[in-house]
């Protein structure tokens, strides 16, 4: 009966601990979002004028938010499938993991506490495999990422005038060779696997990577496609967002910033999701600014696109969990 009630006591204490570092964690979440808002320069015409253009473009705002289930549906697809392989793991388990991933990845750079958060729910034998797994599903998602920021840089280099078009020549040439050494590594080809093995510090690390996974290239394709899916889809949500706010630029210029803004968060990007939101910022307003755009108009674009794409999920993450 002691043993009973200290187990009890215990219980209770454990889940009140967690209680309130949740309440902490979430005041600490709201303090710093305050802060970012604090940022933008809001004038009250600025604000008006925002109110006015999105009462007219309400439909391409409410497209917009909705473009975020599809996003996320189709990387809680990615880690479902992936996890699949390593152990059952239903549709509603897998929406949880992505969701821990989010919470744990808030404060934590390189993307650590989402590897952390996505693999806790599996059984502790899985999960350096479920890590791996994780890592190439990342790699994944990089390499679209600099694919599509490399067509980016490129479009870029044929529309700039004389001074820019050959600063950009070398950059476009160095993404290019970057796609197709990121092609080999993804698809694990010979050329790639011969070249690294070459690399004394990295051949010892080659059997537990993503390199050494055993996935065949038809199932590496698929998870590939829906990175390209994700980016596409990102790509048109911040289109959407743009002209709900009054912003209207060329699909090419669109393009050429939105996938920018993406290579160099994640070329540069051990932040964390607050330091995502201040590098977004910097290349939106420094890109955008070229094209004679607003640059307040930038910097409260720029910031609805992260909150409703990034930050918005952390909360759902917080406030709703699917049954197990």
């Amino acid at each position: 009966m002691i043993f009973k009630n200290q187990s009890i006591k215990s219980f209770v204490s454990s889940y009140r601990i967690r209680k309130v570092l949740k309440l902490v964690f979430l005041v600490a979440v709201f303090v710093l979002l305050y802060r970012q808002i604090t940022n933008l320069t809001l004038s009250k015409s600025l604000l008006l004028k925002i109110i006015h253009t999105l009462e007219g473009n309400l439909a391409y705002f409410l497209a917009a938010i909705a473009l975020l289930f599809l996003n996320y549906f189709f990387e809680i697809l990615k880690w479902n499938l992936l996890t699949k392989q390593v152990q059952a793991r239903t549709f509603r388990q897998s929406t949880i993991d992505v969701l821990k991933g989010l919470r744990v990845g808030l404060f934590t750079p390189l993307m650590l506490g989402d590897f952390l958060g996505r693999s806790v729910g599996f059984q502790k034998k899985n999960r350096t495999e479920v890590m791996a797994l994780n890592f190439f599903n990342s790699v994944c998602q990089t390499y679209v990422t600099l694919l599509f920021g490399s067509v980016a840089i490129l479009f870029w280099w044929i529309i700039s005038e004389d001074r820019l078009h050959n600063l950009l020549i070398v950059p476009v040439l160095i993404f290019i060779l970057v796609s197709i050494l990121g092609f080999l590594f993804v698809f694990r080809l010979k050329i790639s696997w011969q070249f690294l093995e070459r690399i004394n510090f990295i051949k010892p690390y080659l059997q537990t990577s993503v390199l050494g996974l055993n996935i065949n290239n038809k199932f590496r394709i698929g998870i590939l496609a829906l990175s390209i899916a994700r980016t596409l889809v990102y790509n048109v949500q911040f289109w959407l967002f743009y002209v709900s706010l009054g912003i209207h630029l060329p699909i090419l210029v669109l393009f050429i910033g939105v996938n920018l803004i993406l290579l160099v968060k994640t070329v540069g990007g051990g932040l964390n999701i607050f330091g995502d939101l201040t590098l977004r910022e910097f290349i939106s307003i420094n890109f955008f600014g070229l094209y004679h755009v607003e640059g307040s108009l930038i910097l409260i674009a720029t910031f609805v696109v992260w909150l409703f794409n990034i930050f918005l999920p952390v909360l759902i993450g917080f406030f709703i969990k699917p049954k197990e």
